[in-house]
């Protein structure tokens, strides 16, 4: 129970500073990856209010767990596409770092 408010405390301030410093336009002209990282500092920061929401009420039934379901479902989905990505985009870097698209 007292994991969710430690991760709250520590989660919303960590990503919320992970998303304004990679969204930093000197920092997205020279670094690509760091799109895709401040999408996942900002779907984390999404993420984590909604989860302990959804936990603390212990939904079965509502309006309140079917308004949630859709966020959640999305944030869950998107945050492994968004490593993946990441992943793909460093695999490509490092096969063939001297080729770049103009």
């Amino acid at each position: 129970m007292y994991v969710w408010y430690v991760l709250l405390a520590l989660g919303i301030p960590g990503n919320l500073l992970s998303a304004i410093v990679w969204l930093r336009r000197h920092v997205t002209n020279k670094n690509s990856s760091a799109v895709y990282l401040a999408a996942l500092a900002i779907s984390d920061l999404a993420f984590l209010p909604l989860e302990t929401i959804y936990d603390r009420f212990g939904c079965t039934d509502g309006w309140l767990c079917y308004s949630l379901m859709q966020p959640l479902g999305s944030a869950d989905n998107l945050e492994p596409l968004l490593v993946l990505g990441f992943s793909v985009e460093r695999l490509i870097a490092i096969v063939h770092p001297l080729q770049v698209c103009c």
